[in-house]
């Protein structure tokens, strides 16, 4: 009887704990398309986002347009194609503050990182943070993405700032309206594995934005922004190259000199007046405090079938390009001329490392994930100007993103 009564006393206890605990329920993910595939709970606490992007491109050069420095002779350009980028990636938040990222690019037959982070939307005093391989924040064209540049190739001031780099990651909105940003981040060099052991590969970038102007949900906007980053170096050496504004050319400027220390300084600005948008960046290197190197860009785009560039407040940057009408049946999607000139000079490092450009393109928008452009790009590299040789080069992309 002892041993019924005690059974039947554990029975009911236990049974009266599990019903006073809280039941989980399980929230069955939604489906949608926001330009790309996402999954969601109902509450918006949980979010997954599966994206990617293709880039192919064909490129075509003169026969004979850029000094080859190591032969000390003319080299030919050879026409080819290319797989730009191949990407695949996972994106989301989880418990409504957590967030990550990861993708990988494959092009170049091999897996290489590109963002890979974590993340908080919302650390208190620290702002947004975010913590693994992601871009330093610096230039306006460094931080606005491959699939929404103006041109197929970011400018010479690419080959003074830094991209990708594994740290610790602080954002801040400025204002209630959003009307700017302010950014500051610790990184370390790493590989193309996001990997990197050296003690004297270490950097601390930051970056402020303004809009003193942002009408018309972002159809009129003046945009301005300056970055600095204090860098020790890699091996004690600093390079800085740059190709042919196609990346199946050749480097047609290339230094390397002795340091311990860089110090960048850039300046950007953007105006968007409706389908008009004039953008252009500065960007000073400083090495060791005793030689200083620059590049520059100034560039205007124009929509000939009405759209605006499309500017992101939270991040201070350009966007996706939605065409009034997609591309089809009822649309011709969105045609945009671009025109870009630019400067590098690094001839306090080298003599005669210098280079102009000048680039026009046409883009076609068909929808906001595809899309079509195409280049033609003439530079003027110092180093061979004694040959009489300019690099010359046309290139057309086929682009994907979803």
């Amino acid at each position: 009887m002892l041993n019924r009564a005690l059974w039947c006393w554990i029975i009911t206890a236990t049974c009266s704990c599990v019903s006073t605990q809280p039941v989980i329920a399980m929230q069955a993910m939604e489906t949608h398309w926001n330009n790309g595939l996402q999954f969601s709970t109902p509450d918006g606490e949980n979010k997954i986002s599966i994206g990617g992007r293709l880039q192919v491109d064909f490129g075509f050069f003169s026969e004979e347009d850029v000094v080859d420095k190591d032969q000390n002779d003319v080299d030919q350009e050879q026409d080819g194609v290319e797989m730009r980028r191949a990407r695949l990636g996972v994106s989301g938040v989880l418990g409504g503050n957590i967030e990550f990222k990861t993708e990988y690019d494959f092009a170049g037959g091999d897996a290489d990182f590109k963002d890979a982070w974590v993340g908080l939307k919302d650390a208190g005093f620290l702002g947004r943070l975010r913590i693994g391989h992601q871009k330093e924040p610096m230039g306006l064209e460094t931080l606005t993405s491959s699939k929404f540049i103006s041109f197929l190739e970011r400018s010479f001031t690419s080959a003074l700032t830094p991209s990708r780099n594994t740290g610790i990651l602080s954002s801040h909105s400025l204002g209630q309206k959003n009307l700017g940003t302010f950014s500051i981040g610790y990184f370390k060099d790493v590989d193309s594995s996001a990997n990197g052991q050296d003690d004297d590969q270490s950097s601390v970038t930051s970056r402020v934005t303004y809009l003193p102007l942002y009408e018309h949900d972002g159809k009129k906007l003046l945009h301005l922004g300056v970055s600095i980053s204090a860098r020790d170096t890699s091996d004690g050496s600093v390079t800085y190259d740059s190709d042919s504004l196609a990346h199946l050319g050749i480097d047609i400027v290339s230094a390397e000199v002795g340091a311990d220390r860089v110090d960048l300084f850039g300046v950007e600005a953007a105006y968007v007046q409706g389908p008009f948008s004039l953008q252009g960046e500065l960007v000073t290197s400083t090495i060791d405090d005793d030689k200083e190197v620059s590049a520059w860009y100034l560039q205007g785009s124009y929509f000939i079938t009405g759209e605006s560039r499309t500017y992101k407040r939270s991040s201070g940057s350009f966007t996706t390009i939605k065409p009034l009408n997609n591309y089809g049946e009822d649309g011709k999607g969105a045609v945009e001329l671009a025109i870009r000139f630019q400067e590098i000079d690094l001839e306090a490092m080298a003599p005669g490392e210098n280079a102009e450009a000048l680039s026009i393109g046409v883009n076609w928008h068909l929808n906001p994930n595809a899309r079509v452009k195409f280049n033609a790009t003439s530079a003027s590299p110092d180093t061979a100007s004694e040959y009489g040789n300019d690099v010359i080069c046309y290139t057309l992309r086929f682009g994907i993103n979803f």
